[in-house]
């Protein structure tokens, strides 16, 4: 069934996601609905929960999130043979700590990812602590949702998964300066490695049964 609807990052186990060029905000629209129209219509893989789609804000990437119930269904997926971009990865990723209010129940309108190479899985747990403990504990901009933060499980990326309510409040966070005990971190520490991110809108998901 495909939605409209935000992704749940904790529902599965097994989280696949990637970036792929593209080229331009038609090609955004035809990746996606080729893919879309793929896995609707076939049965599809036992494990796999749900998918979905993300458009940059400039036209030039689509994200996928593939989740799957373990890394086991996942393995399995790979062993048969089944190879399609938005289920296969690598990497793939667990989910390691999140920050949310409990009574929050707005629907998020943007989404902006943050994305690293670490130097192993005690760096991964280092650094994504020290992320966090930066945070601030009460009076983060009005349009922070929620921030998840997820690990590789070859221990060698970390991908920080923030949900905001729109594009111009991620962006007026980050003109008024509310990023940089952040950026300080990404870039200070030790066998830590910024590779990119990007400020992502729903395109569309999938929830399978």
């Amino acid at each position: 069934m495909t939605t409209d609807r935000f992704p749940d990052i904790a529902r599965a186990g097994t989280a696949v996601i990637g970036t792929r060029y593209v080229g331009g905000p038609d090609r955004q629209q035809a990746v996606v609905d080729a893919e879309v129209h793929a896995l609707d219509g076939t049965s599809p893989p036992r494990g796999l929960s749900a998918v979905s789609w993300f458009a940059s804000t400039d036209g030039e990437t689509v994200l996928s999130l593939a989740q799957w119930e373990s890394a086991v269904a996942h393995d399995a997926f790979l062993r048969g043979g089944g190879y399609a971009a938005p289920l296969a990865g690598p990497p793939r990723y667990r989910l390691y700590r999140s920050m949310a209010e409990e009574a929050e129940t707005r629907v998020p309108g943007c989404l902006i990812t943050a994305a690293f190479d670490v130097d192993g899985p005690e760096r991964q747990r280092s650094f994504t602590d020290a992320v966090i403990a930066a945070q601030p504990k009460e009076g983060g901009h009005p349009g922070a949702i929620s921030a998840h933060f997820l690990r590789s499980a070859d221990g060698s990326r970390v991908l920080l998964y923030t949900e905001w309510a729109s594009v111009e409040a991620h962006q007026e966070a980050a003109e008024s300066g509310d990023h940089d005990k952040g950026h300080e971190i990404f870039s200070s520490t030790p066998g830590v490695r910024p590779t990119g991110g990007g400020r992502y809108r729903l395109h569309r998901s999938l929830s399978l049964p």
